[in-house]
């Protein structure tokens, strides 16, 4: 993504930790087919217009529509990517009433039309493992219950995700919150097959046991109920969009299931907390089906 040639004046934070910014992108991002105005967030926020789009575009580096625009084209195009929903279908998940209006939005961000721009990037999607035998016998599909959590956002690519854990880690600290029996909870919305390094979206996040807080980043998630797909990933983060092609690549093409499209996104759900030292990272990374 070219910076002179879009609406974006800087690249987002690693953290945010403005909770005023924390719950605006929590709203823009709260349903992704669902129509919203400016005067709708701004509303949700208590703030006017105007100072929500001065204090949201000086910390992000964009206005919120082109926060909204963005994010969305990208979940569109992983659509496109990683099913074979018909493409009337993507653009309405992603807010799009024509499917025309869609085209042009998608073309204006890629270059390319949703049709042409499916051909090529399924052509990417290349077999991660030896056989359709050894991806099975490492995924598991269970039905999951709906968990309230305690999320964070940063910003940046996968390699720097550990160091997103250090520093929520050293935030809950600031905040009293030192319990080691915490659940933690990563949820990664964004593929770098598609989304720029320093946009990748990325929560830290806790399973809730009930906390009170207030006037914080924090802000509540709720993990859905509903089928999931797993598979345990142990050791370095290094390797982790290995296991993640093995799941959503080998296992998803022999399966015959299709992930949700407006899903939340894929979890990682932790062992051990990984703000801790002296422990491998053992999680098992967790994404919604259909």
């Amino acid at each position: 993504m070219n910076l002179e040639n879009s609406e974006h004046t800087r690249f987002p934070p690693v953290m945010v930790d403005d909770p005023r910014i924390a719950r605006a992108i929590r709203f823009l991002e709260r349903t992704p087919a669902y129509s919203m105005q400016l005067t709708d967030v701004a509303n949700h926020m208590d703030l006017s217009p105007f100072h929500l789009q001065r204090i949201f575009k000086s910390t992000m580096g964009e206005t919120p529509a082109a926060y909204l625009r963005r994010t969305r084209l990208d979940r569109a195009a992983m659509n496109l990517q990683m099913s074979s929903e018909p493409i009337t279908a993507i653009a309405l998940n992603a807010g799009y009433q024509s499917h025309e209006a869609f085209i042009r939005a998608f073309h204006l961000q890629f270059g390319t039309t949703p049709s042409d721009y499916r051909s090529a990037a399924q052509l990417q999607l290349l077999p991660a493992s030896p056989g359709p035998s050894a991806v099975t016998a490492d995924v598991a599909i269970d039905d999951l219950d709906a968990r309230n959590l305690l999320a964070l956002r940063f910003y940046g690519p996968h390699t720097e995700f550990i160091g997103h854990w250090r520093m929520f880690g050293a935030y809950l600290s600031k905040l009293g919150i030192v319990d080691k029996n915490l659940t933690a909870v990563s949820i990664v919305y964004d593929t770098p097959l598609i989304t720029p390094a320093l946009y990748l979206r990325h929560d830290c996040a806790i399973i809730d046991p009930g906390l009170q807080l207030s006037d914080t980043a924090l802000q509540p998630l709720l993990f859905r109920a509903g089928r999931y797909v797993s598979i345990r990933h142990r050791g370095s983060y290094d390797d982790v969009l290995k296991t993640y092609a093995t799941v959503s690549i080998d296992w998803l093409k022999s399966s015959g299931e299709m992930f949700l499209p407006d899903g939340n996104g894929g979890y990682e759900i932790y062992r051990r907390p990984p703000w801790q030292d002296g422990h491998e990272l053992d999680f098992d990374i967790v994404l919604p089906l259909v």
